[in-house]
């Protein structure tokens, strides 16, 4: 699929604009077309995938466990969704982070 013709003009080629305004038109969204997959899929799925989700997950319950994490007095949170690459907050969340004491 990366390297399909039918799918990228000049597959081979280095060309990040074409997924800048004005490119190829990609949709990475996967709603209409799927033309990206960079981790892969089936049998040649990424092997360091699982890898980088599990250290990211390590790197979250540390972040959780140094740090207290409260609400900017004034704000409302708001959990609304949105479609981009991955499913994203509509509204970016604030919070006020401070160091745990032990």
């Amino acid at each position: 699929m990366g390297w399909d013709e039918k799918v990228w003009e000049e597959p081979m080629a280095f060309k990040p604009e074409r997924f800048l305004d004005g490119g190829e038109n990609v949709d990475i969204t996967g709603s209409r077309e799927i033309k990206m997959m960079p981790f892969g899929a089936g049998r040649r799925i990424c092997p360091g995938l699982n890898l980088a989700i599990l250290h990211l997950e390590y790197f979250v319950a540390n972040l959780v466990r140094e740090f207290e994490w409260k609400t900017v007095e004034g704000e409302e949170v708001d959990l609304t969704e949105k479609q981009e690459f991955t499913t994203v907050m509509k509204k970016p969340l604030k919070a006020r982070i401070t160091q745990r004491t032990r």
